[in-house]
């Protein structure tokens, strides 16, 4: 008799980088080598006004997703009523603190919404919780107050994730290719580099022998200008009401005259919802956070000496490529399936992460991308990264001290010059990651949990 399958649901409908990591590669593990036990569906598009969506829903045994199922709480709590009766598990992921730190992009509209509510009233709910980081689960059973946290590793398997297959290749002109790859949150984290390029293009050891590459380059993105309105700043000028406290409470408060004590009800009527007036507009290119990376990791671009390139590189085209770029290169943004190709025209990868609690709660993930390729890594002395991290033996870890830029030109010098570290320290990451961050054997772990779960 043929035993009936495990029928599960990875739902997502996140396109980025979370979703592939998170639920998209560990699904097609699973349903690569496990499909005789496990039925597997991907959808990232339920509609859940459908009559039919619950039959849908019920037909499965797990149902994994990120963050939240439903947007809509209140609909989510019923739900999971209804599917729990019925023997429906929800499985909640979750791979960042709900915690923005105060540096992060978002951190004011995050503070504003409210944004860490939802997600922690979802995570009380769900049956069970997976992350990636024991630390990061440690966090989070303060929340559940029970023993329904699983951690599996951000991993990635070679023998079928082409992006991961080590197709390196040394650099045309013999230079050491360090790169930079990282998402539009991390202006904080590079601000450790501040200096770094100045001291190594200017050493003459280094002259011509190394390059600096920085991938996931973008301009897309919307900002929003902010203005007085101009009535409302000459009128309150003409009553002497335009001071220094007013100022501060009209910045404090965004505007909301009811919350200026200061103004009378009839001022506040006349200018409600009209004391800021705001302007969304696409960001200019010289707006992207990836310039000001390029700014700190160029030396304010004086790492480039050809006025050419230069030139070139502030039309911002994407997808046109320069003959000779010599000293630096952009890598624009890419799908989260083939991102990582730029490692094959890297020698050093850098990830510097500044030492806060949300950045204690991230995974490894840039050592887990460089594991296949035996590449040395340069990362901060923080958790995720010194948690299996070990210094100058499968990677490089650099204090977060007020001078770490002292130790970021260090060790990247040593890593410049000496060829035989860069192989000696890759090829250590690679012996310790091959088999513990390789998602073919972190599925096998997750399917013990879905039997676990299923059958207890």
């Amino acid at each position: 008799m043929n035993e009936k399958k495990i029928r599960i649901l990875f739902y997502n409908v996140d396109k980025a980088g979370v979703n592939y990591y998170r639920t998209l590669t560990p699904a097609i593990e699973i349903e690569r080598n496990f499909s005789d036990k496990f039925h597997v569906e991907i959808n990232s598009q339920i509609d859940f006004n459908d009559e039919n969506v619950m039959d849908y829903l019920k037909s499965f045994d797990i149902i994994h997703y990120h963050r939240q199922f439903i947007s809509d709480f209140n609909k989510m709590v019923s739900i999971k009523k209804e599917l729990n009766e019925s023997g429906t598990i929800f499985v909640m992921d979750i791979d960042d603190y709900w915690f923005l730190n105060e540096k992060h992009p978002l951190y004011a509209l995050s503070k504003e919404k409210q944004t860490h509510i939802p997600i922690i009233k979802n995570i009380k709910l769900a049956d069970y919780v997976t992350t990636t980081t024991q630390l990061f689960a440690d966090e989070i059973k303060k929340i559940t107050n029970k023993d329904n946290v699983r951690v599996f590793y951000n991993s990635i398997n070679p023998e079928w994730m082409g992006q991961f297959q080590n197709n390196w290749k040394p650099d045309p002109d013999g230079r050491i290719r360090i790169t930079y790859m990282a998402g539009s949150s991390h202006m904080a984290d590079v601000e450790q580099l501040n200096g770094v390029i100045n001291v190594l293009s200017n050493d003459n050891q280094l002259k011509d022998k190394f390059k600096v590459i920085i991938a996931g380059w973008d301009t897309e993105g919307s900002t929003t200008d902010i203005k007085l309105n101009d009535e409302f700043l000459k009128e309150m000028q003409e009553k002497n009401l335009w001071t220094v406290d007013l100022m501060q409470t009209i910045k404090k408060t965004r505007g909301n005259v009811d919350l200026i004590p200061q103004l009378s009800d009839e001022i506040k009527n006349r200018y409600r919802d009209n004391v800021l007036q705001y302007n969304k507009r696409d960001i200019d290119s010289k707006e992207s956070v990836y310039f000001m990376y390029e700014q700190i990791l160029t030396n304010n671009h004086k790492l480039i000496k050809n006025a050419d390139y230069l030139e070139w590189l502030m039309n911002f085209e994407r997808n046109v490529d320069y003959s000779n770029e010599e000293n630096f290169a952009r890598r624009w943004t890419e799908k989260a399936n083939i991102y990582a190709k730029v490692l094959d025209e890297t020698d050093i990868m850098i990830a510097p992460l500044a030492n806060n609690h949300f950045n204690n709660m991230k995974s490894n993930l840039k050592q887990v991308e460089c594991w296949s390729r035996k590449l040395p890594v340069v990362c901060s002395d923080i958790p995720p990264y010194n948690v299996y991290g070990k210094h100058m033996e499968n990677c490089i870890l650099i204090p977060t001290k007020k001078n770490a830029h002292k130790y970021w030109i260090k060790y990247l010098k040593k890593l410049i010059l000496d060829d035989n570290l860069r192989k000696e320290i890759g090829e250590n990451l690679y012996n310790d990651f091959k088999t513990s961050h390789n998602l073919k054997y972190v599925a096998e772990k997750r399917i013990k949990f879905y039997n676990n779960i299923k059958n207890k």
